[in-house]
């Protein structure tokens, strides 16, 4: 009994200190700033009350599983500025199963902070951290030592029903502006989506984000990456500066449909924009060596999408770009499950595409 007394008397005295800690700090919600601060929302004027990738009225427009999906903040950011020795990030998640048994916590349900230095670069910032019905992540003995701008990372496989960033009484805060740049679009599955980065700024996109000091958009929606002709209309609507589609792991299970929904939505969007598109082949699967049944399943796909490249070329479609498996270069071991990538697999991916990226975009 007397244990349990001390350690719930433990727990009333850490509640007491984060108590006192909130009520001492001023907190800033990034939906009250006067100007646009959330980045990666490609149709961000329709999003003025929320967190989620797509506007409330494309709901029975995209398909459901995408919808869905789109509720999950992935490759949402925003940008302030202070000199605090301290930073403390509040927000609640509509998901309380805060990881899942290949993704933790942090990469799932959590944010990341980094520091912007004079050229672009960026800075980790360690946190500490707490997942209860308020997420609190806080960054402490900061000493700006690139001048104080932030850039904060969203949850990936989670959604924000709301957002405070706090700093102490007394110590200065603004939100920055959102990138006027052109974005990057990236459609794809459960991979780009992040699966299953360790931690939120670990997802490929957010690396090629950092080094490009590009906006990017994540349209990665697990298990849903599959070519719809409606999905092709969608990201004909955003004014990018290149498009990725990276949805070759989702269509194993029907690659018939790779080369008529491939050609039939690139067509589409050449109608619309001659921005460059990226191509993507699936990177393939762990233990494909070990299993002839694994490694046709992907490499299946992969033939059928280097068919729809070559009849879209052969049309003479303009601004095409192709990345393939060799190109990647996934190994076997960089997968958490023989699929979804480790922050090793991640890191492989970046470089992949940063290296075609460089060239499309010189």
């Amino acid at each position: 009994m007397k244990k349990r007394i001390s350690i719930l008397s433990i727990c009333l005295l850490i509640g007491c200190t984060l108590a006192a800690q909130a009520q001492g700090y001023k907190w800033f919600d990034p939906k009250q700033a006067k100007f646009q601060v959330v980045e990666g929302q490609a149709f961000a004027q329709e999003c003025p009350d929320h967190y989620m990738r797509f506007p409330r009225n494309r709901q029975g427009v995209v398909p459901d599983g995408v919808w869905w999906n789109s509720t999950h903040s992935a490759g949402l950011t925003l940008r302030f500025h202070t000199l605090s020795p301290e930073i403390q990030v509040r927000y609640v998640v509509p998901d309380r199963n805060f990881a899942m048994p290949h993704m933790p916590s942090m990469g799932k349900s959590g944010v990341d902070l980094f520091e912007l230095d004079s050229k672009g670069k960026t800075h980790y910032c360690a946190p500490a951290y707490a997942f209860g019905d308020t997420v609190t992540f806080t960054f402490s003995a900061l000493d700006h030592p690139f001048g104080g701008d932030y850039e904060l990372y969203f949850p990936l496989y989670n959604g924000v029903d709301w957002m405070n960033i706090g700093v102490p009484e007394g110590q200065d805060f603004q939100f920055l502006p959102a990138s006027k740049e052109k974005p990057i679009l990236v459609y794809g599955t459960s991979i780009a989506h992040g699966g299953c980065a360790s931690r939120t700024g670990m997802a490929w996109t957010a690396i090629v984000k950092r080094e490009l000091n590009l906006p990017m958009i994540n349209w990665g929606f697990s298990g849903c990456g599959k070519l719809e002709s409606v999905m092709f209309d969608q990201m004909a609507m955003v004014d990018a500066r290149l498009y990725i589609i990276d949805c070759m792991p989702n269509m194993p299970d029907i690659p018939q449909e790779v080369v008529p929904r491939m050609t039939e939505g690139i067509r589409r969007m050449r109608a619309k924009t001659d921005a460059p598109i990226l191509i993507v082949e699936h990177d393939g699967y762990g233990g494909k060596t070990e299993s002839k049944k694994r490694f046709d399943s992907f490499n299946n796909t992969n033939i059928e999408c280097k068919k729809a490249y070559a009849i879209l070329k052969k049309e003479g479609v303009k601004g095409l770009y192709y990345l393939s498996c060799e190109d990647i270069a996934m190994p076997e071991d960089a997968q958490v499950d023989g699929c979804h990538a480790t922050d090793y697999g991640m890191m492989v991916y970046a470089k992949a595409y940063l290296k075609k990226i460089k060239k499309i975009l010189k």
